[in-house]
């Protein structure tokens, strides 16, 4: 199906106006303002308006948002042993994982100029003389859309908002209160968007949302409204909950009905070469026209090295290409611990995938008991080795095969490692005295390059020319939404429900389809959510859903949350990153634990506040209605 894209308001915003309504908007003072007259006089000019508003909201679900003030990072993810981060990275999210935020840090509470676009669509389509009824249905249900959208970016931080339903005037009390609870808060998101599902198109236009859209979005808040109810008491969800039956038709609804497909070259629907995927069901898109490679992620994903560098610093072997093509500004990359949970399929056994130091070929090829002599593999001041091996005399298996062969296909879509794929041109290698090593930065020969020796993959366009540098014109794109998470969305629903064959079933979907692994066979309600939430990550990776997740599962408590009680201490926010060192001759590598920048390794989890952040005391202190504060804060 071809989809037409939504690109960015700026350009449609001259071109809808002046087509619809030229003579009347050249004609009327000032020239710098379109009266609302125009702007709602018609279904094409009022669509001008939601495109904006798409802009200004759905920004916030790409790179930026909680995390970071602009679209070049991981989002929540630097929040979490995902990625690992220094510089701008590290410090949009430190305060957040070593707990030294405050009252008044500002999780978004003011989202209220969004919410008045939303409240303008709404308002101003059902007066409008000159849209259609049936034009009416479909842009109120899109302004409902994004207002629950606004909505929800907050209530994931923050648990409570400002509800708003109208456009406020100057005559108006705006010493409103906030929601009561989380409950209450999503109570009105969900309503929402069961009037978007109700009202909006089924027709796919990409950029813009449609049934589907809702329906996607609707079945995970239902997820996060149930992990939050009772907050901060535990929730008290049963397979007959409401919110349950809803998650699970939502679901069901977008796979049965929605007519998208899951993507069997994973790794395309995040670049280049199949940015409209027919498993996308909602992304952002951005053109060349008004976008260069540092208003995107991929200009801190990409090293800057060049052949000075490794001539000056040891750095095998020299790049091929007549000019500089690595000088981006790397800022974070994977650490082990997110890599180990790529699994790999076992040599002995195919029906099984385990991780890659689990298989039966590693075992068989590694000596762990092995002396590594620092001549091969140094150790960094401040770092501790945790885990290390050799391969065995006699073995022809090497670091490399056993951490690239038989692996879950997503890992070298999503991740480059020591040598593992061509990347423009060029082979990068991060082992010892390779040309991309974390130890050019150890050792002072160059600063931007990854502290975990691997970088990002996904995400990362292929046909940037001449690179990925500043000022460089290029298309990009972010997925917000698509069948896979749905299916992972359903997956849970059914684990919630205790129905371990429809979960595993659905969970199935993505490990065999987009990892190309052997299916979960889990039987126990333990087992399953174990390989659910790897499943989860490593599919889900940088579209800024593992750090809500986590929270989520550790509302649910048991199974979800390695046995701990509901609103309990998450393992996984606790646990400090991990790199891997590989010798030149990848015949031994060594794991280890530390700071890698400033307190990377202070990995800190208060439950009794983090599970919501503060409404930021200034806030309250205008406005005491806004409270009570969220507790712990």
């Amino acid at each position: 199906m071809k989809k037409n894209i939504i690109l960015t308001a700026t350009v449609l915003i001259a071109t809808v106006l002046v087509t619809g309504s030229c003579k009347k908007v050249l004609e009327t003072q000032p020239y710098n303002i379109v009266s609302e007259d125009v702007v709602w006089a018609n279904t094409a000019n009022a669509e001008t308006f939601i495109y904006s508003t798409y802009n200004s909201i759905m920004n916030d679900y790409a790179g930026g948002g909680a995390a970071n003030d602009n679209d070049e990072g991981p989002a929540t993810d630097s929040r979490t042993n995902n990625t690992l981060g220094f510089d701008g990275i590290y410090g949009a999210s430190s305060q957040v994982f070593t707990e030294t935020t405050n009252q008044f840090s500002d999780f978004g509470f003011n989202n209220w100029a969004e919410v008045r676009r939303c409240n303008q669509i709404i308002t101003q389509v059902g007066a409008s003389a000159g849209i259609s009824a049936s034009d009416k249905v479909q842009l109120i249900a899109e302004g409902k859309f994004l207002r629950a959208m606004s909505y929800y970016n907050v209530v994931k931080s923050i648990g409570r908002i400002v509800w708003i339903d109208k456009v406020l005037t100057p005559t108006d009390n705006f010493l409103l209160p906030s929601t009561a609870n989380p409950t209450e808060t999503y109570q009105y998101i969900i309503k929402d968007l069961e009037d978007a599902v109700a009202g909006l198109p089924t027709t796919k236009v990409a950029g813009r949302a449609n049934k589907y859209t809702a329906a996607a979005i609707l079945s995970e808040v239902c997820l996060q409204a149930m992990a939050y109810e009772n907050y901060p008491a535990a929730p008290t969800i049963g397979a007959t909950d409401p919110l349950l039956t809803e998650a699970i038709t939502n679901a069901q609804l977008v796979i049965s009905q929605g007519g998208y497909a899951l993507e069997s070259n994973y790794g395309s629907m995040f670049n280049d070469i199949n940015p409209t995927s027919n498993e996308i069901i909602f992304g952002i898109y951005q053109t060349a026209l008004n976008t260069t490679c540092d208003g995107t992620p991929m200009q801190l994903m990409v090293a800057n090295v060049n052949n000075g560098t490794l001539l000056r610093g040891g750095g095998t072997p020299l790049f091929t290409a007549a000019f500089n093509v690595f000088e981006a500004w790397v800022q974070h990359g994977p650490p082990q611990n997110m890599a180990d949970d790529y699994l790999s399929i076992d040599k002995n056994n195919p029906a099984i995938a385990l991780p890659w130091n689990q298989t039966s070929q590693y075992k068989a090829a590694v000596n762990e008991n092995a002396v590594i002599p620092t001549s091969l593999i140094p150790q960094a001041t401040g770092e501790t080795s945790v885990q290390h091996g050799m391969i065995k005399p006699g073995s022809t298996e090497t670091v490399w095969t056993l951490t690239n062969q038989n692996r879950d296909v997503r890992f070298n879509a999503s991740i480059l490692s020591d040598s593992s794929s061509r990347f423009y041109g060029e082979i990068l290698t991060t082992g010892i005295q390779g040309n991309a090593t974390r130890w050019l930065k150890i050792n002072g020969f160059a600063y931007y390059v990854s502290l975990s020796n691997m970088y990002w993959r996904k995400g990362v366009y292929n046909n940037v020319s001449p690179r990925i540098y500043v000022g460089v014109p290029t298309d990009y794109h972010y997925v917000i939404t698509r069948l896979g998470r749905v299916y992972l969305n359903l997956a849970e629903a059914y684990l919630l429900k205790g129905d371990v064959p429809d979960a595993v079933a659905a969970l199935n979907q993505t490990r065999t389809v987009h990892g190309q692994l052997p299916a979960s066979t889990a039987a126990t309600l333990t087992d399953a959510w174990t390989d659910y939430k790897r499943e989860r990550r490593v599919d889900l990776v940088l579209e800024n859903d593992y750090y809500w997740s986590l929270l989520r599962w550790g509302r649910y408590g048991g199974a979800a949350n390695h046995g701990n009680a509901p609103g309990g201490t998450i393992p996984e926010l606790t646990e400090v990153p991990r790199v891997m060192d590989i010798s030149k001759n990848r015949l031994a590598f060594s794991v280890v634990q530390g700071p890698f920048f400033s307190s990377n390794n202070v990995r800190v989890f208060n439950n009794q506040r983090r599970y919501l952040m503060p409404i930021a005391q200034t806030y309250l202190i205008q406005n005491p209605k806004f409270g009570p504060q969220n507790p712990g804060w």
